[in-house]
């Protein structure tokens, strides 16, 4: 049986790195966020940068590496929260110049936040989806919804609406 199991898991790697070096692009790198400055009835300023790493596992999947920072200041409240997810990206058309590709992604992970000096870390996740203009054969500008959790001591929780720019090389 552990035979049998080593020689499914070999093919299922082997396959999967036959469609990746099948392919013109490797990796993936993405920036976006959204930022908010809101005046009424309070000044309050909120923001959200993301950084993504993916690396092709076949043509249209990625495995991905997400590190963010979200920060809020305003009505006597600041607070900032990092995190660091792992996760997958699936594009459902082919990646070509011109091309509005919808896709889905998501990712699991930890998230330190730092709640008017209160520290607290714990699991975070997001899922979502949205399209890419493929502006070049390499570069898209991604619009995206997520929604987002994080079970800390000061629970976020949401819906974000991004726009970022993605390269692959």
């Amino acid at each position: 049986m552990k035979h049998a199991l080593a020689i499914v898991l070999a093919a299922a790697l082997g396959g999967m790195a036959a469609g990746a070096a099948a392919q013109t692009f490797r990796h993936e790198v993405s920036v976006f966020g959204t930022w908010d400055d809101v005046d009424e009835p309070a000044n309050v300023e909120v923001l959200n940068l993301n950084l993504r790493y993916g690396y092709f596992v076949s043509p249209r999947t990625l495995a991905t590496v997400s590190l963010s920072r979200s920060t809020f200041e305003g009505g006597g409240t600041d607070s900032a929260s990092t995190s660091l997810l792992l996760g997958a990206k699936y594009y459902f058309s082919e990646l070509r110049p011109q091309a509005l590709v919808p896709f889905v992604d998501g990712g699991v992970g930890f998230a330190n936040i730092d709640n008017n000096g209160s520290d607290s870390t714990d699991l975070s996740w997001e899922f979502g989806g949205g399209v890419s203009l493929f502006l070049t054969e390499s570069t898209s500008i991604d619009g995206a919804l997520r929604l987002y959790n994080t079970d800390t001591d000061a629970r976020t929780k949401g819906i974000r609406a991004f726009l970022g720019l993605s390269t692959r090389f």
